[in-house]
């Protein structure tokens, strides 16, 4: 009888699911939610999440059991609130097992809209037994992914070398250009690091071995453009290397990480390896971070990660502790690297930062590369309970040379020698439709960092954020992400409010206001300064086929003024408006369009105001029977300077996530093909040009190009058995 109960409710959601192609539903919920985290880190370059993508990727392969899961697991999926997470598990505890995931719906704290994001990554499999280790390894998956990518016009770093198309680099101006035909005078250049050293296409390749959630083993590889591959500085074939084995809930180990991995604990005050997707944005609940701990690693940045072995394990009941270590050779901008220790002051090597673009160009990129020696070790218990846990967190991060930076008066309190330790605890209180959570650190010289946070559900259709942060200036700690204006939780004091409303099943609004204040100096900031920050975004939704949404953002810092040229530069207030209309709609069963305006206003001080533009229109093409897709994307823009830039999402080959700056005045258009060739077997293949209007060359340094034209061209293989 209960059984038949949930089969009628489903009914609805059932009928409404019916026309429309799943798998294409499924990755339009992915690529909304990795446009949204892209948005929040905002980066001019191609960023790499894969982790968030594969998380939905395994999931909706294997949807999770609702009868099994545990609040980390639901909240990995970045579609749910804890208020939501709480509901789902204490109905399963007030009821017993699903029956049937419909059964979400007798749920308050789940709305139609969540319902139908969550679907495909959910289901019920009943009392099944857990799964052995022997048949994980039989029923898992394998994975090869195989990428290139090469820029169509050629730059002045490949000085003698021609294009795609047999065009050489020529000099803007028309100046003369060295004798590249000369063997000598090209060594001269590598020498003088006026020459990339090797080819300008970029390589990657990854192996993957995958059991839903529980086994991960993989091998990634990386070669930048401009590296050698297997000869030179480079005999080794790839300038990257990944590889690891990953474990989760086999016998009494809850984790089991070792060679690369990531830890991410608590709200990351503490220690955060990787990337942080709880920021400010129009997901405006969005702002509590859930530490997954130890995680496997199969990215391809050079730095945000740790190399070693990691493990949790159940201590007691309810108690769960974990352990890791790491070792590994990074980059670093160190005068000599083959001086002697001996020969460096204080009789101590020193290096003056850590470098993150992962580049081995040029032989003074080469020389830079692992020349720090970085050692890590910690550890994190958390007590769990129903409605409540906390958690404890340490770590102890030390270099084999001495960080002298060589501090300015605005970045005077941060962290310089070898050594630094950071320790803290965490909290996360529910109680019915409240959150609340939180976290304080302290670091080896210390300085304090905290922030306090709730999450409230005061009806089904309202829900309000609040988030307090005061990260002290002399706050120390190079593997920390907080919930801020800033990048690094030093330094900042602030008050986010957020709201979520939604009046109907059709329209949505979403709204933030968010205060802070610098107690001490920044960066073109030579004085104490304050800030707000606030955001609205109405959206309407009636059906599949139709999502429209208008959003207002205002931003206001302070800065310098520029032209002052004696003395202390006073603040002025720097302003930035932002105004985006942007509509997605099915023109059919299998094509979906895609527009957006947007306007940005960018004023500092009593300056002219610099105005900036963008309209794109996008298409996508996926056929239900069909071995193609297709998906392009024609904008135009214009902004007064690069203050005034916008950024905008890009859809790219699978893995990889582009979000950027359009600015200049010109064109910008790509073009992606998608060709399921056999079963388990996709090639994508894509090409992207930049036309701009106002300028005769593109960039600068190594990187320039004649011409008022930039494109590029990327091919993949991914073969899934």
């Amino acid at each position: 009888m209960r059984q038949a109960a949930w089969l009628l409710l489903g009914l609805p959601l059932l009928a409404a699911a019916q026309g429309d192609d799943p798998q294409n539903e499924l990755r339009d919920v992915i690529e909304q939610r990795i446009e949204a985290v892209a948005e929040q880190l905002g980066d001019d370059n191609n960023i790499d999440l894969t982790a968030l993508t594969e998380v939905l990727q395994d999931y909706a392969r294997s949807p999770l059991d609702l009868n099994r899961a545990e609040a980390q697991e639901l909240t990995q999926l970045q579609l749910l609130t804890d208020v939501q997470v709480d509901a789902i598990l204490a109905h399963r505890q007030r009821f017993g097992s699903y029956l049937s995931v419909y059964e979400l719906q007798t749920i308050d704290a789940l709305d139609p809209r969540t319902l139908a994001l969550i679907r495909p990554f959910v289901t019920v499999r009943g009392n099944a037994s857990r799964a052995s280790l022997k048949e994980m390894l039989r029923n898992g998956s394998h994975e090869v992914l195989l990428r290139s990518q090469v820029n169509i016009e050629q730059r002045r770093g490949f000085l003698g070398r021609s294009d795609l198309f047999g065009v050489p680099y020529t000099d803007p101006d028309g100046d003369a250009l060295p004798d590249v035909d000369d063997p000598r005078v090209v060594d001269s250049l590598r020498l003088a690091n006026q020459l990339y050293l090797g080819s300008p296409i970029k390589l990657y390749t990854r192996y993957r071995f995958r059991y839903r959630q529980n086994v991960s083993f993989g091998i990634t590889a990386e070669k930048d453009e401009g590296e050698q591959f297997f000869k030179g500085t480079q005999p080794d074939g790839f300038d990257f290397y990944s590889a690891h084995l990953f474990l989760r809930n086999i016998g009494p180990v809850r984790a089991l990480a070792l060679g690369d991995y990531t830890a991410q604990f608590g709200q990351g005050l503490v220690f955060w390896s990787g990337l942080a997707y709880a920021a400010k944005s129009a997901f405006t609940m969005n702002v509590k971070r859930n530490g997954p701990g130890l995680m496997p690693y199969a990215s391809v940045n050079e730095n945000l990660f740790l190399r070693g072995a990691g493990v949790s394990v159940d201590v007691a009941k309810h108690l769960v502790g974990t352990a890791f270590v790491s070792r590994k050779d990074i980059d670093a901008n160190v005068p000599d690297p083959d001086a002697p220790t001996a020969e460096n002051v204080d009789q101590e090597a020193a290096f003056s930062a850590l470098l993150e673009d992962g580049f081995h160009r040029t032989y003074r990129e080469v020389s830079r590369k692992d020349a720090v020696t970085e050692t890590i070790y910690g550890g994190h218990l958390r007590y769990t309970r129903p409605a409540w846990s906390i958690g404890a967190t340490a770590a102890h991060v030390e270099y084999d040379r001495s960080l002298d930076r060589n501090l300015a008066p605005y970045s005077q309190f941060e962290f310089e020698g070898r050594r630094n330790t950071t320790c803290g605890a965490d909290w996360n209180v529910l109680y019915r439709n409240l959150t609340w959570f939180g976290e304080v650190a302290r670091s080896a010289n210390g300085g304090t960092a905290g922030l306090s946070g709730l999450l409230i559900a005061l009806d089904k259709r309202l829900s309000l954020a609040m988030l307090y942060r005061d990260y002290r200036r002399n706050y120390q700690n190079l593997y920390a992400v907080g919930f801020g204006e800033s990048t690094n939780p030093w330094n900042e004091r602030g008050l986010y409010t957020g709201l979520e409303i939604k009046p109907t099943r059709a329209w949505s609004i979403n709204a933030f206001f968010d205060q802070f204040r610098f107690p001490w100096l920044r960066y073109l900031t030579d004085a104490p300064s304050r800030g707000h920050d606030v955001l609205g975004q109405v959206t309407w939704k009636p059906n599949k086929q139709v999502e429209i949404y208008v959003r207002a953002r205002h931003q206001a810092r302070q800065r310098n003024a520029s032209g002052v040229e004696t003395g202390i530069d006073p603040l002025v207030d720097v302003t930035q408006e932002n105004y985006r209309f942007n509509a997605s709609y099915k023109v059919s069963d299998h094509v979906t369009m895609r527009t957006r305006m947007e306007r940005i206003d960018y004023q500092r001080g009593d300056a002219p105001v610099e105005r900036g533009f963008l309209m794109y229109q996008d298409v996508v093409h996926r056929p239900m029977r069909s071995p193609l897709e297709l998906t392009a994307r024609v904008a135009v823009f214009g902004t007064d300077t690069y203050n005034a830039r916008v950024y905008a999402y890009e859809n790219d080959v699978i893995g990889l996530f582009s979000i950027p700056p359009y600015y200049g005045r010109g064109m910008r258009w790509y073009g992606m093909v998608r060709w399921s060739a056999a079963r388990g077997v996709d090639v994508w293949v894509r090409y992207g040009a930049w036309i701009y209007n106002d300028q005769t060359s593109i960039s600068s340094g190594l990187q320039e190009t004649a011409g008022n034209r930039k494109s590029d061209l990327k091919v993949e293989l991914r073969v899934r058995l």
